[in-house]
């Protein structure tokens, strides 16, 4: 009995003992946890493929940032100036629009194009949370297949990771950089511990350093997975971070000059100004609520994560700084504009310690020692034992590691439930987090052959009149060949934070300059919406997934005589 009190104190491994029953017993549980995930990733499937499909916004912005990809492959960038014609500009950094420009050449400038990108790095971000597990965990094939599967099964991916956003890819970016870094520094030894390696494999850290930049250049949030990469390297080898931190800034921060510089200084404007709103207590405070309903169970898994990791002898780890440099992150979602794609990476985090956690269950590695903090007697009496060999050496571990199995169990289970979401069926929990979050229960049907002819319809309006035309909407503009006039939700922020000046716009529409104006959210302000009825009558009324869009057409005998009037157009 001696030996078996040292082995549970030590945390030596007990052969069989993290999860005390039958191989067929794994088996039914790991079916029982994974089977309704994979049921989910078959749902995403098949909204991928029917937003593919369907050729108009299914949200806010998603034209524009295919339009960006499309001036960029031009040669001009989307970096404009929005207080002149054509009043177009992205706060986005280009990276993403990079990766888009093969698409382009394939599909031209459409939505497909964005929302195919879109998919494929869902599948990259499932890929790198795969791989992260499958090393950090032993090759654990459950705790692999549960990673990827939270992921592909998670409902806020599978509403705002299917459009023409670049959240997806900024994330997948980050979780690839810090694999490598990862690989550079990692050494995992033969009974699963975590310790720094002996010598540091260059390329994986060039790499990782080269995927941080670019995810910072898709996407400013991506701070969290820099700020990860720089902290691990301190603690691994805080000679070469500093080192390594002044190549990263001097590559990004030259890199950011140059563009500034080619761009007539909109680089900056666009990307700093721009990005600097307000910030809503009310929205971060709806918004985490929501996202803590909707996440819960695998919260409690991801907190069970940080504590093993804490009690162990390194009390840090790559994993763990993701997990709290993510949820630090995510409070950015307060930010006027922000929506629930600002909890992706804190999604990436949380899956990634939630599996390897999970997965110590389902190898002969788990530590009693790292829960000493807790009675298991007391905290569930039907486990409890007046058998003294209970209560010390492999029996008290086995004991104690079946009651966390069990509540693994309950808890991921839980979480299927929270989690249900079909193309057909709404999800079950829509009101109450439709109370806390506006966005959440918008989108995730499929669109239908009576939206899709709605857009048609506009479409075919914007084709017969005269351009340039404003839609607030891009796709109607792009598949006509039209070129894309306003970024509407940018010039409202930059009209609240006083950087817009409207004297050009408001005249163009006094003078009828636009053969047409297409309405979606009435995002432009108000001084040049109040001129649209002097020069134009509202023709049409149309609903799309999106919301409603008018369409105002040009009054015979509208445009101005005076070409000076409409800047040359």
């Amino acid at each position: 009995m001696k030996t078996g009190v040292r082995a549970a104190s030590t945390g030596d491994s007990v052969a069989g003992s993290s999860f005390p029953y039958p191989k067929v017993v794994k088996l039914v549980v790991a079916a029982v946890i994974l089977l309704p995930l994979l049921f989910y990733t078959v749902s995403l499937l098949r909204i991928m493929g029917a937003t593919l499909a369907f050729p108009w916004e299914l949200d806010q912005g998603e034209g524009h940032n295919v339009w960006s990809a499309w001036l960029l492959m031009r040669g001009q960038g989307p970096y404009l100036d929005l207080n002149h014609y054509p009043f177009f500009d992205i706060n986005y950094p280009p990276f993403h629009f990079v990766m888009m420009i093969p698409l382009l050449w394939v599909f031209g400038p459409s939505l497909l194009a964005g929302r195919l990108l879109a998919d494929l790095c869902v599948f990259g971000l499932a890929a790198a949370v795969g791989a992260i597990v499958w090393r950090y965990s032993g090759r654990n094939r459950f705790a692999t297949a549960l990673g990827v599967l939270l992921i592909l099964a998670n409902p806020y991916l599978y509403i705002f990771g299917v459009i023409a956003t670049v959240n997806v890819s900024q994330v997948m970016l980050g979780a690839w950089g810090l694999f490598c870094l990862g690989l550079a520094f990692d050494k995992i030894e033969a009974n699963g511990d975590v310790v720094k390696a002996d010598q540091i494999r260059w390329k994986p850290l060039i790499a990782g350093l080269a995927l941080l930049l670019a995810a910072i250049y898709t996407k400013q949030q991506a701070v969290d997975a820099v700020g990860t990469g720089f902290l691990f390297l301190l603690w691994r080898r805080p000679k070469l971070a500093i080192i390594a931190g002044l190549v990263f800034g001097a590559v990004g921060g030259g890199l950011f000059l140059l563009i500034d510089l080619v761009t007539a200084h909109q680089f900056y404007i666009n990307l700093i100004k721009v990005n600097i709103n307000d910030f809503i207590k009310r929205q971060l405070l709806d918004q985490w609520t929501a996202y803590g309903l909707t996440h819960a169970p695998l919260l409690l898994l991801a907190a069970g994560y940080a504590w093993q990791t804490v009690r162990k002898k390194a009390r840090l780890s790559l994993w763990l700084l993701y997990l709290v440099t993510t949820t630090l992150g995510s409070a950015l979602v307060g930010k006027f504009g922000a929506a629930e794609t600002y909890f992706y990476s804190s999604i990436a985090a949380v899956a990634i310690g939630a599996a390897l956690f999970c997965g110590g269950f389902f190898r002969n590695n788990f530590n009693i020692a790292d829960f000493s903090f807790l009675n298991l007697k007391k905290a569930v009496p039907v486990l409890a034992d007046t058998s003294s060999e209970l209560t010390t050496g492999p029996a008290r571990r086995v004991t104690f590691s079946g009651g966390l199995a069990i509540g693994m169990v309950v808890l991921l289970v839980l979480q299927n439930v929270i989690f249900y979401h079909t193309p057909e069926t709404p999800h079950p929990w829509k009101d109450l987090i439709k109370g806390h979050s506006g966005n959440y229960v918008l989108f995730g049907t499929f669109p239908t052959e009576a939206q899709k002819a709605a857009g048609q319809r506009i479409a075919d309006l914007v084709k017969t009149a005269k351009p340039p035309i404003i839609t607030e909407e891009a796709s109607f503009a792009m598949v006509n060949g039209y070129e894309v006039v306003t970024n509407p939700s940018n010039i409202l922020v930059y009209n609240q934070a006083g950087l817009w000046q409207s004297h050009e716009l408001t005249q163009m529409v006094q003078n009828g300059c636009f053969g047409l104006i297409v309405l979606h959210g009435h995002f432009l302000p108000d001084v040049v919406q109040a001129q649209i009825p002097g020069k134009y009558r509202q023709v049409l009324t149309e609903y799309l997934p999106g919301g409603e869009y008018d369409v105002w057409q040009l009054l015979p005998g509208g445009r101005t005589t005076n070409p000076d009037g409409c800047f040359g157009h």
